[in-house]
């Protein structure tokens, strides 16, 4: 019987979405959880959200390892962690809605807590001997520090609007950006310790300490001033979520680093 990779994320792994700037547009392309199963000869569950954030994206793993009677059907588990600052409801058993930014806290108190959750499903998937990959699929504070950009369907509802700020200002919790960031890169060498590097893609995840994120290595040229996207891999020049190819290369990258 084959086993089944089980995985989540937010819009660049959900398997329904859709283009908000290009809401006319197809994007039914098969999405990299699906590809990487093929490659795997899994079955998989794909639990990916648009607009996702960290507590999702946990809960909903956790949920479908607690309620699959059987662990050893499980072949891997994927977490494809997502921006600190969201916030996620759940809405009764199954609806889930989110914020673009929690109201409430700071960088480096959303960033504590995402790294909590992290431990907390190492500790779990070893608990019932579950494979794990752990990732950062797009930057987990940088975006938020550098001035984080609004939604597409935001930016796209005010196109034609000349005072319309399309990134939302970033409040400094220390002195400066630059001090906020090599805090937060104290805070992930902090954690380093309870962290199993082996079964985590891209730790410590900045760039800085010798890290990466997911879409800066697959989507993005390396060593590239930004904007640095590779064009080919996207939905449009607008839309910088990954296309069919996009996923494609997602899934080549996360199969050659399974071990």
């Amino acid at each position: 019987m084959k086993k089944t990779l089980i995985a989540s994320g937010c819009s660049f792994t959900d398997e329904n979405f859709l283009s908000a700037v290009h809401p006319e547009m197809s994007c039914d392309w098969p999405k990299w959880p699906e590809l990487l199963a093929k490659k795997l000869d899994m079955n998989y569950i794909n639990l990916g959200q648009n607009g996702a954030g960290n507590e999702y994206i946990y809960s909903t793993l956790l949920e479908q390892i607690l309620k699959t009677k059987d662990k050893s059907t499980i072949g891997l588990v994927m977490a494809a962690w997502s921006q600190c600052q969201r916030k996620d409801y759940q809405i009764g058993n199954r609806w889930w809605k989110q914020k673009r930014i929690d109201p409430d806290g700071d960088v480096f108190s959303f960033m504590k807590k995402d790294l909590r959750y992290m431990v907390s499903l190492q500790l779990i998937c070893e608990r019932f001997k579950i494979p794990l990959k752990q990732f950062q699929m797009i930057s987990l504070f940088d975006g938020f520090i550098s001035g984080l950009s609004k939604t597409d369907a935001d930016k796209y509802a005010n196109r034609h609007n000349k005072n319309f700020k399309t990134r939302y200002d970033y409040r400094s919790v220390g002195t400066t950006s630059k001090e906020d960031r090599l805090t937060c890169d104290k805070i992930l060498i902090e954690f380093e310790s309870y962290i199993n590097q082996k079964d985590f893609i891209g730790w410590p995840l900045s760039q800085r300490i010798g890290g990466f994120h997911i879409e800066e290595k697959v989507l993005r040229y390396w060593n590239k001033p930004f904007p640095n996207y590779k064009s080919e891999l996207l939905v449009s020049k607008i839309d910088v979520h990954p296309n069919g190819k996009g996923h494609e290369k997602i899934a080549e990258f996360l199969y050659d680093r399974l071990g």
